[in-house]
């Protein structure tokens, strides 16, 4: 295991080792059990002397506070994400609410719509989800499937992993600001020049910046919160709908036959919308007992997600069984018509508020991809650095928000195949990483396994492999060719980071502890407290 941020096979409890103080350095051919061709010993042997040094490490240090995730690094477990926190950021980083997905209505009619939403999670959503489960719990540490990747492989794949996460984050994150900004104009019946806008939507970016750098735990038990009240507007339409429809047809009309039937895009949409539950894997280490908070918040997070896009489409195409009227934003005006004005201004605000809570879990995540590649060094220290109360990564966020802002003039057809194509790039990267770790692994224990062995493993994971080809060889060739160039980007400056360390750039030297940021050092995983003169903490699933 990676010396510096993987957690420890010893002892009951996970504890992120580094070297001690007094240790002296590292041979050149033992400074990383990633890059193969420079080890002079086999994988299993360097581990091994990893792991009698972490032993003998743990002896001289005080145990974790509450032996929660976050690798055990002190932090009261009243500070880390319990199950309720992780499901309300899940859910937010995958669904966050079926506002949005009505024109799936549109494209190919109910029928298609309600099985897809029906089908799709088991065969998508839950392998995906469920492999983050088993990596995050093996694994508990900040990066997701950057740290797990160069675990895995070697370094290169490691931060190509953790740079598919990215761009596919800060593509999706720049869709937000607009979004919001419609649903509020259609609220106070607006609008607004190009200049004007564009201001909106830099005002939008700097209040869910500003919310990010409370911290996660701010983040998470807000979204959680909110998860609830977006889907109250949505309930009461469907209450309506039980008691008062009759006609029930709807339901098995189907668009096939329809020159304008769009079956790619609803696909699309399916992977769009369903996707995500792998995201919260950058966040592993801020977790509470991992092995018992990450399966339940993704299995409560999938079901609830899943539900909460089908029986909204299923009632609302009852309601309003004209399908050419269904484009995004037309749960407002089912609202309207079952309600009145009452029913349409709440349905927008909750619209509203579902995408800013989207737009705020999605940036966490996204920061927390960064700042754990930085941990890793794989980009510049100065990433990881985090507020010392909020234990925020603030550097970290304020980079998403300066790409963000410069790409939140982009509407979703215009990303929509460029965030699904980085989405299908990450997927595969990791479930081919939780397949190579139980072959190059086996013995690290699994708080939660997904329960078939090696093969059976490649057998749950094909409808996945499957899809992901499908969808690839769907894109247009202008998004093919734009991704092609991004991905060589990526590769380019994995290698000038690389050659800039080698070189001795000052920006890449030292490690995230020994960051400042305008002379402020930021949260180094210690705390002055003690179990001993620490109060008693209340224990919270929040």
């Amino acid at each position: 295991l990676a010396p510096n941020n993987l957690a420890s096979l010893e002892g009951p409890e996970r504890i992120l080792t580094s070297p001690p103080p007094s240790s002296p350095p590292a041979s050149p051919e033992l400074l990383s059990p990633f890059s193969g061709s420079h080890l002079t010993m086999n994988r299993s042997e360097y581990t091994e002397i990893e792991r009698e040094k972490a032993a003998a490490d743990d002896e001289k240090k005080p145990k974790a506070v509450g032996g929660g995730g976050g690798g055990g690094h002190g932090i009261p477990e009243g500070e880390l994400l319990g199950t309720l926190s992780l499901v309300g950021l899940i859910y937010f980083t995958a669904a966050g609410g079926a506002y949005g997905s009505e024109s799936v209505l549109n494209s190919v009619g109910p029928l298609p719509v309600i099985i897809g939403h029906a089908i799709f999670p088991f065969c998508w959503s839950l392998p995906i989800g469920l492999a983050t489960v088993e990596l995050a719990t093996a694994y508990p540490t900040d990066g997701g499937v950057a740290v797990w990747a160069r675990l895995a492989f070697n370094e290169f794949w490691g931060f190509m992993g953790g740079y598919f996460s990215l761009v596919e984050g800060v593509v999706n994150l720049a869709v937000f600001p607009t979004v919001t900004l419609d649903y509020l104009l259609v609220f106070f019946r607006s609008h607004l020049s190009p200049q004007a806008a564009w201001l909106g939507k830099a005002a939008i970016c700097c209040v869910v910046v500003a919310l990010n750098m409370q911290g996660v735990s701010f983040v998470g038990k807000s979204a959680y919160l909110l998860s609830i009240l977006i889907n109250i507007p949505l309930t009461a339409m469907v209450v309506y709908g039980i008691f008062y429809v009759k006609d029930y047809s709807p339901w098995l009309d189907s668009r096939q036959n329809d020159y304008d039937t769009n079956w790619t895009f609803f696909l699309g949409i399916l992977v769009f919308n369903l996707s995500g539950y792998d995201n919260v894997g950058s966040v592993a280490g801020q977790l509470k007992n991992p092995g018992v908070t990450m399966p339940k918040a993704m299995i409560i997070a999938i079901v609830v997600g899943s539900v909460s896009f089908l029986v909204p489409l299923m009632y609302g195409a009852v309601l309003d069984p004209n399908y050419d009227n269904w484009r995004a934003g037309h749960f407002a005006t089912v609202g309207q018509m079952i309600g009145g004005e009452w029913l349409f201004y709440i349905m927008v605000v909750a619209a509203a508020a579902s995408r800013l809570t989207h737009f705020m879990a999605e940036l966490c995540t996204n920061a927390f991809f960064l700042q754990g590649m930085a941990d890793e060094r794989m980009v510049p220290p100065i990433f990881g650095w985090k507020h010392p109360k909020t234990r925020a990564p603030w550097v970290s966020i304020i980079a998403n928000f300066g790409v963000v802002l410069s790409m939140c003039t982009l509407s979703l057809p215009e990303i929509f195949e460029f965030s699904n194509a980085f989405t299908i790039a990450g997927v595969i990267l990791g479930l081919v990483t939780a397949i190579q770790l139980r072959l190059t692994h086996p013995d690290v224990p699994r708080p939660y396994a997904i329960p078939v062995g090696t093969v059976g493993l490649c057998f749950f994971f094909a409808p996945c492999f499957i899809l992901s080809v499908y969808v690839i060889l769907c894109l247009s060739i202008f998004t093919t060719s734009v991704c092609i160039g991004v991905i060589g980007a990526g590769i380019v400056v994995h290698f000038a980071i690389n050659e800039s360390r080698l070189a001795g750039w000052p920006g890449m030297q030292g490690t995230v502890e020994e960051c400042t940021l305008f002379g402020y050092e930021g949260y180094n995983g210690e705390t002055t407290e003690t179990p001993e003169t620490r109060p008693p903490q209340p224990r919270s699933d929040v």
